[in-house]
């Protein structure tokens, strides 16, 4: 005969009832780690919105999910594989091998050019510039203060976060003030790619005899963008920009080489579609100081 358990059940159902739910709970911690290491790894969309909440919701549903239709141990074989490519990636150098070779910086030659082109990369809810773009505007606004271009080219980027329209112009035109470049400075309006800057400054540039431009940009971005302004008829000398949120190039802390990866992984993406849509230039037109560095 079944035992009744104190509760009034019987005592075989009740272990069973409780190893079930268990097993649920397991199967959903184990997914949630997984949702967070994907977050951490994976080269698309916002990494703090993946890294909190969604990472919670379908991380506990998908482990719940792939736990109850797989076989035993999927999960945690799964979950076992993200958590070795995150170690070797945030503990080991392998990413700063990775950025050595794909990171492109162009010697700067010794004659003023045309422009200085900084790309756009987003804008914060209160009109600021993200990181990336104030790294960029930067890194423009300091070889504009060495002389080694007569004018300098930005990018405008609109945000529409529900019905409002955030420009990146306003922080643009101050960072810009305040380097006393104001007079030398010609906006590349609403972009939302960088095949659009590149095309979109051409179209500027190229009717004046502007050919030869610095394009500042952030480092992994390098390659592909470079490639896509030579595309466009511009002799491109490429510059990285200094980064202040990751450090891409080198990456030496943990967290700055996991979003080397995402960079990367993003990056090698971009590449294989700019590549089938015909929008990258075979080779340089300028040769890159080795390993990246300039």
């Amino acid at each position: 005969m079944n035992e009744i358990s104190s509760g009034g059940q019987f005592g075989s159902n009740g272990r069973e009832q409780r190893s079930s739910m268990s097993t649920m709970v397991t199967d959903a911690l184990l997914g949630i780690l997984a949702a967070f290491l994907i977050a951490q790894l994976a080269p698309w969309g916002d990494t703090d919105k993946l890294g909190t909440t969604l990472s919670v919701l379908f991380g506990a549903i998908s482990g719940v999910a792939i736990g109850r239709w797989l076989r035993p141990g999927v999960l945690t074989g799964l979950t076992v594989a993200l958590l070795g490519v995150y170690l070797v990636v945030a503990m080991t150098p392998v990413m700063s091998l990775v950025a050595d070779r794909w990171v492109r910086v162009d010697p700067l030659p010794a004659d003023t050019l045309d422009a200085i082109v900084a790309l756009s990369a987003g804008v914060k809810s209160d009109s600021a510039l993200n990181a990336p773009g104030a790294d960029r505007l930067i890194g423009a606004l300091e070889l504009m203060r060495a002389g080694h271009a007569r004018r300098l080219v930005t990018t405008h980027q609109v945000e529409r976060p529900g019905a409002r329209a955030i420009s990146s112009e306003s922080d643009q035109r101050r960072l810009i003030a305040l380097a006393s470049l104001a007079s030398v400075w010609t906006i590349v309006d609403s972009v939302h790619t960088t095949r659009d800057e590149a095309v979109r400054s051409a179209a500027l540039l190229l009717p004046t005899g502007a050919r030869s431009i610095i394009v500042v940009t952030s480092p992994m971005h390098t390659r592909r963008a470079c490639a896509v302004f030579e595309a466009v008829g511009f002799r491109v000398y490429c510059r990285a920009a200094r980064e202040r949120d990751f450090a891409t190039n080198p990456p030496e802390a943990n967290r700055d080489r996991l979003a080397a990866l995402r960079a990367y992984g993003y990056e090698r993406a971009a590449m294989i579609k700019y590549r089938w849509k015909g929008w990258l230039a075979r080779r340089p037109v300028v040769t890159p100081a080795p390993g990246g560095s300039s």
